[in-house]
């Protein structure tokens, strides 16, 4: 088997797109009872929540490469290649351990009827045994209760800010999200982010049950910036119980990183790391298609944004990085996500707005988009403009009347697009996998 002919049977699996997506812990327990349980040979750190959590994750897994720990990270989904999913030591997974990977579990698959999600945490689980992985950092995919992520006994659980997002999936209100993506929280101890009030209730309720220590960002957890916000990186001040760190660098931008940081910072706290390490790491870190900001002459700022909370802190941090600047927006959004809800908070920044689709089959079409655009109260003199493709929509955006800013935003399908289209992003291999 190939590399390509793996990726291609793993995504194609139930649930790859997202479509039949069957949650629940039965199937992923069997798949790992029969490999031999590879989440038992490595602790493990989860981390939940409804945006951030990839970042976070990249971060914790910095900071324990740099305390010189062997460290894997499963996130998801991927920009431009399956391999980012799955790191060591921040090394992509090599093709060929993906196509062996594949190959074996092929027919324990079949017979369980596995998803591709469960595939791939099954895949990513095995990867981090084999390789001597000391501490695995697993990004939740969906929820948490009966996510595929939710196996074995963790060190740490952390929670990243929760909002609404797969309402269909999770429930529709705050505190039912909350009640699904906390149930993570069953041992060692628990870090959240700042939450709404109703939110903290249920996180609190739930660590109560199971006797896990909450530490909460605002409570026995802060941070504040440094300095004001610099495109060459945040200066930030972090301190939890027992200890604190000053001016620490962050190169991640955007209003929503420094919680994030301190999330990192206090879990890794939790598993003993030292203060050297976590400057390092949190120093190295790399994390593409988050408030990612390329190129000067224009702007080019990418971000993931892909519900309506998102799209809110990307606002904030646009006002924050360049305030009273014009920026055209590059929106592509899925079609089972809240469209209005992300227009809604970045339409009142727009000078020009420009609404393509991603070439993914989740992908709403852009002309529904500009229906959904057009039932906004506009900003004076914006306009709207479709494009059939991500690589139509930047050549419009590029073009008169240009704005300084040009923010594409709305999907990490999207955004994934992008980077592939630009030459700096062989760190993420998209130059690999479109080669």
């Amino acid at each position: 088997m190939t590399y390509r002919e793996a990726v291609a049977r793993i995504l194609g699996l139930r649930g790859g797109e997202m479509a039949g997506m069957r949650p629940g812990l039965a199937r992923v327990r069997a798949l790992l009872d029969a490999i031999g349980n590879p989440e038992r040979a490595v602790r493990i750190v989860q981390v939940g929540g409804t945006n951030g959590k990839g970042s976070i994750s990249a971060m914790l897994a910095a900071i324990l490469t740099a305390a010189g720990h062997r460290t894997g990270l499963y996130t998801s989904p991927h920009l431009c290649s399956f391999r980012e999913r799955i790191r060591v030591d921040g090394q992509p997974i090599a093709e060929e351990d993906v196509a062996d990977g594949v190959e074996a579990l092929g027919t324990l698959v079949a017979r369980l009827d596995a998803t591709m999600f469960e595939a791939a945490t099954a895949l990513a689980l095995d990867h981090f045994a084999r390789r001597s992985v000391e501490v695995a950092v697993l990004e939740v995919g969906l929820g948490g209760r009966l996510d595929a992520t939710t196996v074995g006994r963790p060190e740490v659980e952390i929670i990243a800010r929760i909002d609404h997002d797969h309402q269909a999936q999770l429930g529709h209100t705050l505190p039912e999200i909350a009640a699904e993506k906390g149930h993570i929280i069953r041992s060692g101890i628990a870090c959240s982010a700042r939450q709404e009030p109703e939110v903290a209730q249920v996180l609190a309720r739930r660590a109560a049950a199971v006797a896990v220590p909450l530490l909460c960002e605002g409570r026995e957890l802060r941070v504040s910036a440094a300095a004001a916000p610099r495109l060459e990186g945040q200066r930030l001040d972090l301190s939890g119980p027992g200890w604190r760190l000053d001016d620490l660098l962050c190169p991640l931008l955007g209003v929503f990183q420094p919680g994030n940081a301190l999330l990192a910072a206090a879990a890794a706290r939790a598993l003993g790391v030292g203060e050297a390490a976590i400057r390092h790491g949190l120093a190295s870190v790399r994390w593409p298609g988050r408030f990612q900001v390329l190129g000067r002459d224009p702007v080019l700022v990418l971000d993931g944004a892909h519900n309506p909370g998102g799209a809110r802190a990307l606002a904030a941090s646009l006002r924050a990085y360049f305030p009273g600047q014009p920026i055209t927006f590059v929106i592509g959004i899925s079609a089972d996500k809240d469209q209005v809800g992300i227009l809604e908070a970045l339409a009142p920044q727009a000078s020009r707005l420009i609404l393509t689709a991603a070439a993914h089959p989740r992908a709403a079409a852009p002309e529904a988009l500009a229906t959904a655009a057009a039932s906004l109260t506009p900003p004076p003199g914006w306009t709207i403009e479709t494009a059939a493709a991500s690589s139509e929509a930047l050549a419009l955006a590029m073009a008169a009347p240009r704005t300084p800013i040009i923010c594409v935003a709305g999907s990490l399908f999207l955004i994934g697009e992008v980077l592939a289209q630009r030459p700096e992003t062989a760190d993420i291999l998209c130059g690999l996998e479109r080669g």
